[in-house]
């Protein structure tokens, strides 16, 4: 992963907790306590031991930071250095999730050796709405909670999500269904 998503790991772990406790996660990580570079590509596993770290040092289940850290991540990587590319410029929710791809395809032109997760969004017959997630990355399913949430609150609206199909059950992806309250689009 990109030196921005371990950027964001660290802000939120000194901002939140404060940096003793993000020196004890790095150790713990066996990782240098530094700043990464933004736009270094940076092997997945070093993003996986901190994450770890993270859940082990705060004595939280890793799918619980991983939630908390994609509510974070809404805000962070707006005001990063790409938040230009990371602004959808869109006023709905359902117009946020419909352009993630679309988001990705603008990153990958700064970072080309990004390897983003693609979605595919469903409006269903009963007004809910189902979100598909497809990543090379296994495990960050509940950060894509944490991200849907994030922009839910920015949106003003309400979200209910529930992870239908897992792809830690065997499946080729995760799938989401989401019931969203007061979104326009």
């Amino acid at each position: 992963m990109y030196g921005l998503v371990n950027n964001g790991v660290r802000t939120y772990v000194i901002a939140s907790h404060g940096e003793n406790v993000w020196r004890k996660i790095c150790k713990h990580a066996r990782v240098p306590d530094e700043k990464y570079e933004n736009l270094t590509a940076y092997d997945d596993a070093h993003t996986y031991a901190l994450v770890g770290a993270v859940a082990e040092t705060l004595d939280m289940p890793a799918e619980q930071v991983l939630q908390v850290f994609g509510e974070f991540w809404v805000g962070f990587s707006k005001s990063s250095a790409l938040g230009k590319l990371i602004d959808q410029r869109c006023d709905t929710l359902i117009g946020r999730i419909r352009g993630l791809d679309e988001m990705h395809e603008r990153i990958q032109l700064t970072m080309p050796h990004l390897n983003p997760p693609s979605f595919e969004f469903e409006e269903r017959a009963d007004g809910t709405h189902r979100l598909h997630y497809m990543s090379m990355r296994e495990g960050l399913a509940p950060m894509v909670v944490g991200l849907l949430k994030g922009m839910a609150a920015e949106c003003g609206v309400t979200i209910e999500i529930t992870h239908v199909v897992r792809r830690s059950d065997g499946a080729d992806h995760d799938v989401f269904n989401l019931r969203i309250a007061s979104d326009a689009d």
